[in-house]
């Protein structure tokens, strides 16, 4: 990377760069058993890749440093190689090239000594990977064989964003309101299905996602916020952050899928947290909260659920909605000795059996398909988990 910055004149700053990066996939499986059982390739196939990028960025402050104006240009080339990978014999193997330019403006405003406002715009892109550009493998035990499709284009994406920042003694909130919209998304789509097996090919959908929504973020030191005539040496700090998309649709979901909700992304999230305890004390400690809020999903899962529950189910097409669940952990320290920390963590308070992503669980009734599963039923994420440890610090 070469990075140079010019002052052109005041309050003016000039930055030009050039990147160039040179990367490799190499990955293996390996089964026991010996010349009896038969070798599969990775599902990441191998792979070489090579980016050039120039870029510049131009920023400009104004109206005594009230207002900052920024600007900025990349073009990226790049080349994806898919590699031989080992026993997988199917692949389609060779060199695909791709360019893009992105963009990015935007500028803040301080109002007064306590309000700052902000708006940007911005473009950028993700370049089809060598397994979506030349794969050809089967998932098992189910047996959802996925073509690449070497004609790919890289994804693009356009970002729209208006916010304010807020400041108090000791505290701090940061709200955004956006719009990003992805264009020619690299999604596998099915061709065939019959039997139980199903046939996918990797396309550009022709039909958008757009999503908007809002985010905040948001923290005080109580003491300092409620003039709380404590001792110097305490701290309580609570702090939080989150979104809520009130539009995520997308506008090419395949036939059959029963939604036009955008799929793997939560409608709504949050993480709120409290921090307790003492510093510059013989031996301070710390308590510290932390919940998380997963909100509800939809979901165009690859699991093979239960006829019973999920009747009618299209594999990879039909989508389906998740509930939201909250996720409490706790973690307590205490530093014994100068560098010494003893600490106690515990994990899923609750023991709450769900997870971010799978719609079906361990649990009884199973929500998957047994003839599918080899004997298990689901995924969960960890349980309760209770950790006690030391940290030495040298």
């Amino acid at each position: 990377r070469f990075q140079p910055s010019f002052n052109v004149w005041e309050g003016n700053q000039l930055l030009v760069g050039v990147d160039w990066e040179r990367s490799w996939l190499l990955s293996n499986r390996n089964r026991q058993g010996g010349r009896s059982v038969t070798q599969l390739s990775p599902q990441d196939n191998n792979q070489t890749e090579n980016v050039w990028a120039f870029y510049l960025e131009d920023s400009q402050s104004l109206l005594d440093d009230k207002m900052v104006v920024r600007g900025g240009v990349r073009q990226t080339m790049g080349t994806t190689s898919l590699d031989w990978t080992p026993f997988a014999t199917t692949l389609v193997t060779g060199t695909n090239n791709y360019t893009a330019t992105t963009y990015s403006t935007g500028a803040t405003y301080a109002f007064t000594d306590w309000m700052t406002g902000r708006v940007a715009a911005a473009s950028g892109f993700r370049a089809p990977t060598a397994t979506e550009l030349g794969a050809n493998f089967t998932t098992t035990p189910i047996g959802t064989t996925i073509f690449g499709n070497p004609g790919l284009s890289p994804e693009t994406s356009q970002q729209f964003e208006a916010g304010a920042t807020f400041n108090w003694l000791g505290g701090r909130f940061d709200a955004v309101v956006f719009q990003n919209s992805i264009n020619n998304r690299i999604a596998p789509i099915t061709i065939s299905s019959v039997g139980g097996r199903i046939s996918q090919l990797q396309v550009n959908n022709p039909g958008n996602i757009v999503v908007q929504g809002v985010e905040y973020q948001a923290e005080a030191d109580m003491m300092q916020t409620f003039k709380l005539s404590a001792k110097d040496s305490w701290n309580w700090k609570v702090f939080g952050n989150g979104y809520y998309n009130f539009k995520m649709i997308d506008y090419g979901a395949q036939v059959g899928s029963n939604s036009y909700m955008a799929t793997r992304i939560n409608q709504y999230g949050m993480d709120v947290g409290t921090l307790f305890g003492q510093s510059n004390v013989e031996m301070p400690w710390s308590f510290q909260l932390l919940g998380i809020l997963r909100g509800p999903m939809w979901y165009n899962t690859e699991e093979s659920l239960s006829p019973v529950f999920f009747p009618g189910q299209i594999r990879n097409t039909t989508v389906y909605q998740k509930d939201p669940f909250w996720i409490w952990k706790a973690r307590a320290e205490l530093e014994v000795l100068k560098g010494v920390k003893m600490f106690a963590a515990l994990n899923n308070i609750f023991d709450v059996n769900a997870h971010p992503l799978f719609i079906a669980t361990d649990q009884n009734p199973c929500g998957a398909n047994l003839v599918n599963q080899n004997g298990a039923c689901g995924n969960s994420m960890m349980g309760r988990e209770l950790i006690i440890g030391a940290q030495f610090r040298f």
